[in-house]
């Protein structure tokens, strides 16, 4: 048994078209900002299929191969506070 080759590592799949989003809602109060958006099946996604980007004022949320789609919400806005460090 020592001999096995370990198990190959697979990537997520990243297949299917990209579709951005505009469809979300916020809260915000002097020191954070909540987005709120509803994908149906995304509880079903392998973790590793959500992703988040963050910059000083802006994140992008890329959920991959939800029904064969890649979701992306791009979101840029000047009301994120200037110590804008994620969600």
């Amino acid at each position: 048994l020592d001999n096995e080759k370990p198990a190959a590592v697979v990537d997520p799949v990243t297949t299917g078209h990209t579709v951005k989003t505009s469809n979300y809602g916020w809260d915000q109060s002097d020191k954070s900002v909540k987005i709120y958006i509803t994908l149906t099946g995304v509880h079903q996604v392998p973790t590793e299929n959500v992703q988040v980007h963050f910059t000083v004022r802006s994140f992008d949320l890329s959920v991959k191969n939800l029904t064969f789609i890649i979701f992306s919400l791009p979101i840029e806005h000047k009301w994120f506070p200037q110590s804008f460090s994620g969600l």
